[in-house]
């Protein structure tokens, strides 16, 4: 009975007792419960940056945030701001006479809110987080351009209905070249998507020449879709069996032929389920082949589509004159509702004359082509006014010559020089420069009548295959017919009727590598043939060239040598022999054998008429000698070659008549190095002597496109006195000079190697040159012969220099830097100055990079840095001797700069600055760069031992002094207003960030790292976390 009672009694207690004693912990421990709200909202609100750190890192990383993510940061935003006004509340009733009555309520509210804010920190880990954002698919394509004219808008609803309809899983699209059919397909995928016809619509270029692994992974990347197989079957496994899963349809563009779906893995005749197929094609057999259920023919324009389209690019307006509209509308007529020959037509005419205007329509009229689909006649006149247009004979010659690379194939300018100087168009008389500064005009006039479109890079072109089909045609009916085709059986020319008439025959991507057996090829007018293969060598026959009289360009290409790089070589050497019958080719000019195992090549002394040998990636025994009396030979092409003998520069050097040479031999038995190779003609030129392949500047020498280069390894200047070497005129005229390992005595490049000041050079690299002291030295008077040096040079890399002690010793100020943009010193050990001349103006630098240079002691002037104007990117590292970055210079000296100064806006542009390891090192920048540093972003100091200060020096930081120099007694403001990175790390002796007096504004700043700065004090952390967007990467010091 006693312990039921004592049961009774606690279980009342429990209820009546502790809601008591909490009632009287909200009326006694008010400040003790409102004393704790603050650490948990600062708590929440480092979770909560956290958090929105994790979000922005998987945003950049294209990924989608996790609901539960959203919803636990808007719930942290609601608390976060009722906790500010409970504390705005909390501040009210503190200054109340009635405060004792409102305690109760608010202590109340407050432990609601820190059980709250609680939590919410104890559920804020979350898996997953965020997952990968799939492809934007077919949103990815814009709409901008596209017109549905009234004519389109029932093939437009044909083909979504088709799509719309469960029975239907192969949609055949068929129109001309050039129709419309990709952008309509195109619109069409998009509503397809909109309108969630289908869970995914995914897009994939075919082409004349169907690549399957291209195809697979065009429809892999927007299926989001990652394949661990090697092999093609295997990958088709793999996408078969996720076309299987869910609703898909593949949009084929460009289908030639018909496919193998089972080889690709596109699942098909399955109870039309999961997978749709829409293809769009210019026949109407392939839509049958490939089983079409449905086939929609896209047409032409109406004559008043065409009229609203041609209007629009040929710029007629309704101030148009009268009379040029209705030649207008005449053209129009002429090219019959074709969207690509009324652009390009329009384009073409567009700002001409009316006189112009009329001899085109009368050539339009006139014209009747012969040999050509009926449906196409029209729009391939169309295209030959274009062609016909053109009023430079070389842009029409190379846009025939053009149609010789396959569909889709970049252009590289230099094959299109090189073949097109072969066939005499250009240059015939004159220099290599002039021919190709007449070739690069006759580009840019193609390019702007839209006949060529500029590839992914500045040297290369490509032809719309439309455009390609009609300068095919066009040279055809000129009596220049061209062979041009992808994987055919070289052995089958012998089969075709038509090769005796054909011009030129370029056949890509050859499998059989035998040629033509021991048959002749006979091809009277013949004048270029052009093989590639990937893969195989090639057995030549002797007949093979029996009958090729007036051939003019000879091309044996492999892929060893990468496309997507001119420089670039992956090494292969796959045989050719060259038969006797070569010496036959009386008139070849161009002979190109590139990336082959080529033996003896002495049977090209007797080719008299060649004018470009081009040998590039190939290996033979030797250069014959006989290549010395070629007298015609401009251009020579060695690069990468490997040579069994060291011959070449002895041969090389008797080439007197060479205007550009292209010189690397890959040999390791080449000791000597090319110091008496002389050419007075020589305009261009790429000489690279005894790098190992990893050594090649390749990526420079792609970037750059250098007219002269020269980059030697051990080059031996003591040979004889430099100056009177043959070799100095490479080396005084070079765009592009590199040179290691450098021997001879020279205590520096200028004047003592050149001096004239090098105002050619457009970069210099010095690697390993021990002997040099300095690189330009205007002290030498006796020697120096200019008032300028390096007025050109945009890039200077200086490394492992192990005396240089000064880049430039020049007090008489010759040396002005105007050009530079990159400046990379690193390991010169004795270097204790750059001293940039006085009167350097180097306003468009934009990097400077130093490390380990242990010796240096300071980098600019205040004069100097004054014109860094395009600053972007600092860094310097392992500078152990480093004093100032910004010399420091009395008061009253030339070069000094007042840290009051309005006018001393400094390093603009500034966006990246990182010191690492520069161990005498006090402070970074004085405060007059602190108050220019207007677009600073990231900032990285790291184990500077004695650095006491980032911004401002002992003086700066003096509050006294500073109230004594400028009579204030209000915070000066520090606008970093850009900086979004702080880091700064092991920087024992840092004890202030910027002076007390100052004031930062620091509005971007994202992340702050502070990690042991053991003196520094806490209030400059939070000045830096005020109006910040601060996420919570700080540690402690």
């Amino acid at each position: 009975m006693g312990d039921i009672v004592v049961s009774i009694v606690a279980k009342l207690a429990e209820y009546t007792v502790g809601p008591i004693l909490h009632h009287a912990q909200y009326l006694c421990c008010f400040n003790n419960i409102a004393g704790n709200l603050p650490n948990a909202k600062e708590e929440l609100e480092l979770t909560r940056n956290s958090v929105k750190e994790r979000v922005e890192e998987a945003i950049m990383r294209t990924e989608i945030i996790e609901p539960a993510v959203e919803k636990w940061l808007k719930d942290v935003e609601k608390v976060l701001e009722e906790v500010h006004m409970l504390q705005e509340r909390i501040s009210e009733v503190s200054k109340s006479y009635f405060r004792r009555q409102f305690q109760y309520f608010l202590t109340k509210k407050i432990a609601r809110k820190i059980e709250k804010m609680a939590q919410l920190n104890h559920n804020s880990k979350f898996d997953p987080f965020s997952k990968i954002a799939e492809l934007p698919g077919m949103k990815y394509y814009s709409s901008k351009d596209f017109v549905l004219f009234k004519s389109r808008e029932s093939t437009y609803e044909n083909l979504l209905e088709a799509l719309k309809d469960k029975s239907v899983s192969m949609i055949g699209l068929v129109g001309l070249g050039g129709s419309g059919k990709t952008t309509l397909a195109k619109e069409v995928g998009k509503k397809a998507e909109e309108l969630k016809l289908f869970e995914k619509v995914v897009m994939a270029t075919v082409s004349q020449t169907p690549n399957i692994r291209s195809i697979q992974l065009q429809i892999v990347d927007n299926l989001g879709l990652k394949f661990v197989e090697e092999s093609e079957e295997g990958r088709a496994q793999r996408l078969s069996e996720r076309l299987r899963t869910g609703t898909t349809l593949l949009i084929l563009d460009d289908v030639w032929e018909n496919l193998d779906f089972e080889a690709i893995g596109i699942p098909y005749n399955e109870n039309n389920k999961g997978c749709g197929v829409l293809l769009t094609t210019r026949s109407r057999e392939v839509c049958i082949s490939m089983q079409c259920q449905t086939i929609i023919e896209l047409n032409l324009l109406t004559g008043e589509e065409a009229w609203d389209l041609f209007k629009l690019n040929a710029n007629i307006t309704g101030e148009s004159p009268y009379v040029l509209k209705g030649v207008a509308t005449k053209i129009v007529d002429e090219c019959k509702g074709l969207p690509i020959a009324i652009v390009t037509v329009g384009s073409t005419l567009k700002g001409k004359t009316f006189e112009e205007w009329e001899s085109a329509l009368s050539r339009l009229e006139d014209s009747k082509p012969l040999d050509i689909p009926k449906g196409l006649r029209s729009p391939y006149a169309c295209l030959q006014l274009s062609y016909d247009n053109l009023t430079n004979q070389l842009a029409k010659s190379l846009f025939l010559l053009c149609s010789i690379f396959p569909e889709d194939h970049e252009i590289d300018l230099e094959d299109l020089f090189r073949f097109g100087k072969g066939m005499g168009l250009t240059g015939t008389f004159g220099t290599m420069v002039k021919a190709r500064r007449e070739m690069q005009t006759a580009v840019s006039i193609l390019i702007d009548s839209f006949l060529l479109l500029q590839a992914s890079k500045k040297e290369r072109v490509k032809m719309h295959d439309m455009v390609r089909d009609v300068a095919l045609w066009i040279a055809s009916e000129r009596g220049q017919a061209i062979l041009a085709s992808t994987g055919m059986d070289p052995r089958m020319l012998i089969e075709d009727e038509t090769i005796k008439d054909k011009r030129a025959i370029s056949l890509w991507d050859l499998k059989n590598g035998q040629l033509l057996d021991d048959d002749q090829l006979n091809c009277p007018s013949l004048e270029i043939l052009l093989f590639h293969s990937p893969k195989v060598a090639f057995e030549v026959s002797n007949a093979c060239f029996e009958r090729l009289k007036m051939i003019k360009i000879l091309a044996f290409l492999t892929s060893s040598y990468k496309w997507g790089s001119w420089w670039t070589k992956i090494p292969s050497y796959r045989n050719l022999s060259l038969p006797q019958s070569i010496e036959s080719l009386k008139y070849l000019h161009t002979l190109c054998l590139r990336g082959y195992q080529l033996g003896d090549i002495s049977i090209l002394e007797s080719l008299k008429a060649l004018e470009i040998l081009d040998l590039r990636g190939s290996s033979f025994i030797e250069l014959p000698n006989g290549i010395a009396s070629l007298k015609k030979l401009k251009l020579l092409d060695l690069f990468h070659c490997f040579l069994q003998t060291k011959n070449a520069y002895e041969v090389i050097g008797r080439c007197l008549q060479l205007n550009e040479l292209y010189l690397y031999i890959n040999s390791y038995a080449y000791e000597e190095s090319p110091h008496n190779i002389s050419f007075s003609r020589l305009e261009r030129y790429v000489l690279i002597y005894k790098m190992y392949p990893w050594h090649l500047p390749t990526d420079m020498l792609e970037e750059h496109r250098p007219t002269r280069a020269l980059c030697i390894d051990g080059f031996n200047a003591s040979v004889q006195s430099f100056i009177s070497l043959p070799i100095k005129d490479f080396f005084q005229k070079a765009e592009y000079l590199e040179l290691r390992y450098l021997k001879g005595g020279y205590k520096n490049v200028i004047p003592s190697m050149d001096p004239q000041g090098m105002n050619h050079l457009i970069f210099l690299k010095l690697e390993y040159c021990p002997e040099i002291e300095c690189l330009f030295d205007s002290t030498n008077v006796d020697l120096l012969q200019t008032e300028d040096a390096f007025s050109s040079l945009v890039i200077l890399r200086l490394s492992q220099l192990d005396n240089l002690e000064e880049v430039f010793h020049d007090p008489s100020s010759r040396c002005s830097l105007k050009s530079l943009e990159i400046l990379n010193i690193d390991y010169c050990r004795q270097l204790y100055n750059i001293s940039f001349p006085k009167n350097s103006k180097l306003c468009h630098l934009k990097v400077l990079r130093i490390y380990n240079c242990p010796m240096l002691t300071c980098i600019f002037k205040p004069s100097i840095v004054q014109t860094l104007e395009q600053l972007e990117e600092v860094r310097i590292s392992e500078c152990y001797e480093l004093k100032h970055i910004i010399e420091e210079v009395e008061e009253g000296s030339v070069d000094y700069v007042s840290s009051q100064s309005h006018t001393s806006l400094m390093l603009p542009k500034l966006r990246t600055l990182t010191i690492r390891r520069c161990q005498g090192l006090e402070y970074i920048f004085p405060m007059c760069c602190a108050h220019g540093l207007a677009s600073l972003e990231e900032l990285d100091i790291e184990e500077c031992n004695e650095l006491k200060y980032v911004f401002g020096n002992e003086k700066e930081h003096d509050l006294r002094v500073y109230q004594h120099q400028s009579h204030r007694q209000t915070k000066v403001d520090i606008n970093l207003l850009y900086l979004g990175e702080l880091h700064l790390k092991s920087l024992p002796n840092l004890v202030e960030i910027w002076p007390k007096y100052c004031h930062p504004r620091l509005p971007n700043l994202e992340k702050l790292i502070c990690q042991n700065c053991p003196r520094l004090s806490n209030f400059f952390l939070h000045m830096a976390v005020i109006d910040s967007n601060l996420q919570p990467d700080t540690t402690p010091m």
